[in-house]
C-alpha cells in the first residue's frame, strides 16, 4: 500500500527537452558497462572474503545454477543503479491529500502519466483533471492526444494555461471550441474533439488587458496574479522568460511548497539595456521571490553556460550560441537555490544531444557542489516520486 500523501506527491513523467528521444546504442553500453564493473568488484570483494576453498559456481550459490539463484545472489550486495533520464517530453503530476490530481504539462510523459490516472480512478464517480499548461510549443503539448484520460467519457478535463497554449490544443483537436479549421484537419495528428469523449474545459490565464475571446475557445478569464484553488491547494501562476509566452507555477498545500518553472531563460546578453534583457532578469526576479524559500524547485536548466555561450557542443552538435532560445544554464540554478534557499532542486528539459555519459558526470558533479551545503541540486529523472 502507497503511504499516505502528507501534503503533495510530485512525480516526473516526463523530464526532456525539445523532443522524445529513445537511448542510443551507446549510452545503453554505458549503462551496462557501469552495472557490469559494480558487480564484478562486489563479486571479487565477496570472493576475497570467503575463508573456504571455493572450488565451483554451486558450491557459492548453494545449489544449481539457474536464473533464479544468480539473481539472488546478485541481490545480496547493495549495486547502485546507473541514473536513468529516460527521453519523455515535460510532465509532472501532484496529488494532494484531499484527493486532487494536478497535471503539469502535456509532453509526451503524459501518456503514461493517463495509464496510471485511470488506474487510480478506476471506478470511482469524481474524475476530475485539473492539467495546467506552460506554453504553446509542442513538446508540451505533443502528448495531449496519446493520453487515455480523453478517451474515457466519464473523464472531466479542467485545461488551464496563457491563451496561446490553450490555441495551440484547440487549434488541431477543436476541444474547446468544437469545431476545427478545415486547413488544419488531420495535419498534424487524425485525432479530435470527435474521438475524444471526455470533458473539456477551458480556463484562460490572462494578465492585464488580456483576453480569450478573440480564440473562440469558450474558456472562462482567471486574470492574474489571482491565485487559483484546487480543494485546500493553491497554485499561483506567473510569467517567466520564453519566446513564446510562458508560465511558471507555485504550488502550496498545508505547510510544502513546490514551484514548477520550465523554459525560462536567464539571459546573458551583453547590453543591460536591450529590453529583452530587462524582461528576462525581471521575470528571474519573479522566479526568485515565488521560490524563496520552497521545499522543492523543478526547473529548467538545458544548458551549461559554456554550451549556453557557444564555446562547448553538446554531444555531436556544432558550437552555437543558445542566446535567446529560451533556457537557463545549470550555473543559474544553483546560484539561485542557493540565494533563495531552495530545499531541493531538480533541473530539467535536458537537450536531448546530450549523451547519458556527460549528463550522469554533470549529476556526480551537482552531488560534489551539494556537499556541505542545505540546498540539493541533482538531474530530474523520470520516474522520481517526491513526498513533501
Amino acid at each position: 500500500m502507497a503511504e499516505r500523501i502528507r501534503n503533495m506527491r510530485v512525480t516526473l513523467y516526463g523530464t526532456q527537452g525539445s523532443c522524445s528521444i529513445f537511448p542510443s546504442a551507446a549510452e545503453r553500453q554505458a549503462r551496462k558497462d557501469l552495472s557490469d564493473a559494480h558487480l564484478i568488484e562486489v563479486v571479487l570483494h565477496d570472493a576475497l572474503r570467503r575463508r573456504e576453498r571455493v572450488d565451483s559456481i554451486e558450491k557459492i550459490l548453494g545449489g544449481p545454477v539457474t536464473r533464479k539463484r544468480l539473481l539472488a545472489y546478485r541481490d545480496r550486495f547493495d549495486l547502485p543503479s546507473p541514473r536513468v533520464y529516460d527521453g519523455w517530453t515535460t510532465c509532472v503530476r501532484v496529488e494532494t491529500p484531499d484527493g486532487h490530481d494536478l497535471i503539469f504539462d502535456a509532453g509526451s510523459g503524459f501518456r503514461n502519466c493517463a495509464k496510471d490516472l485511470q488506474v487510480k480512478w478506476a471506478d470511482q464517480p469524481e474524475r476530475t483533471l485539473h492539467l495546467f499548461g506552460s506554453h504553446s510549443h509542442n513538446d508540451h503539448t505533443v502528448g495531449f492526444d496519446q493520453a487515455a484520460v480523453c478517451f474515457d467519457p466519464r473523464n472531466r478535463l479542467k485545461v488551464y494555461g496563457n491563451p496561446q497554449f490553450l490555441r495551440a490544443l484547440d487549434s488541431y483537436l477543436g476541444i474547446f471550441s468544437r469545431k476545427l479549421d478545415s486547413e488544419l484537419h488531420g495535419v498534424q495528428t487524425p485525432i479530435y474533439y470527435n474521438v475524444m469523449p471526455a470533458t473539456f474545459e477551458a480556463v484562460a490565464l490572462t494578465g492585464p488587458d488580456q483576453s480569450s475571446a478573440k480564440y473562440d475557445l469558450r474558456a472562462i478569464d482567471h486574470a492574474l496574479p489571482k491565485p487559483i484553488m484546487v480543494g485546500d491547494t493553491q497554485v499561483m501562476a506567473f510569467e517567466v522568460y520564453h519566446p513564446a509566452p510562458c508560465l511558471a507555477y507555485r504550488v502550496d498545500h498545508g505547510t510544502s511548497s513546490f514551484v514548477f518553472c520550465t523554459d525560462h531563460e536567464l539571459r546573458h546578453g551583453s547590453d543591460e539595456s536591450d529590453p529583452r534583457q530587462q524582461a528576462s532578469v525581471a521575470a528571474e526576479e519573479s522566479l526568485m521571490d515565488h521560490c524563496d524559500g520552497i521545499d522543492l524547485l523543478y526547473r529548467d536548466g538545458q544548458y551549461l553556460r559554456s554550451d549556453y555561450d557557444g564555446i562547448s557542443a553538446i554531444g555531436s552538435s556544432s558550437t552555437v550560441s543558445r542566446l535567446d532560445w529560451g533556457h537557463s544554464c545549470i550555473e543559474d540554478i544553483q546560484e539561485m537555490a542557493q540565494r533563495c534557499g531552495v530545499e531541493r532542486t531538480l533541473i530539467g528539459h535536458h537537450d536531448p544531444n546530450r549523451e547519458w555519459s556527460e549528463r550522469n558526470a554533470i549529476d556526480d558533479g551537482l552531488a560534489r557542489w551539494c556537499r556541505n551545503r542545505a540546498e540539493k541540486v541533482e538531474l530530474a529523472r523520470a520516474d522520481m516520486v517526491i513526498d513533501l
